[in-house]
């Protein structure tokens, strides 16, 4: 019977020295959080459209509240570049914006991202996000870039 007193008070003691108190978790956000995301954009001119595209927004490595990349995934133009935001009324565009994977440089006007403003493909309200688009390579072409958030639902999957 000791012997098994001494294994349970091992066991007691085994226990309660591995809980440790553990700090509460801090979540640390972006400064661009607000207009970071994952999109479902299309691209259109008077006689040019694509389908759903996914192109993400997110904060740069310096993590500054007023520069964001949009990225493409190569899915469209293979365009990433850093663009001008503004956080606090989330805006963004600029002019003579290097585009990483090509030579090409970009311009971004009228740049907006609208809260609830957005109506996914299953009728979800999400965010909606609306800019313009020009290339340095394509002059007089404007395309018109208007989309929404990723909901995360399979069914608005593009």
């Amino acid at each position: 019977m000791k012997k098994y007193l001494i294994y349970m008070l091992a066991f007691v003691s085994i226990i309660l020295a591995s809980c440790d108190d553990k700090e509460d978790y801090e979540q640390i956000n972006s400064q661009v959080v607000d207009a970071a995301g994952e999109w479902w954009i299309k691209f259109s001119t008077t006689d040019y459209e694509t389908g759903y595209l996914k192109v993400l927004t997110f904060n740069t490595a310096d993590d500054i509240a007023t520069e964001m990349w949009i990225w493409d995934k190569g899915n469209w133009k293979g365009i990433k570049f850093k663009c001008p935001v503004n956080v606090a009324n989330l805006t963004f565009g600029g002019s003579g914006l290097t585009n990483l994977n090509t030579d090409v440089s970009v311009e971004v006007l009228n740049g907006k991202i609208e809260k609830g403003a957005g109506l996914s493909t299953s009728g979800v309200v999400t965010d909606k996000i609306s800019f313009e688009i020009k290339f340095s390579n394509e002059p007089g072409v404007v395309y018109q870039a208007v989309g929404t958030r990723k909901t995360g639902f399979v069914e608005d999957e593009h």
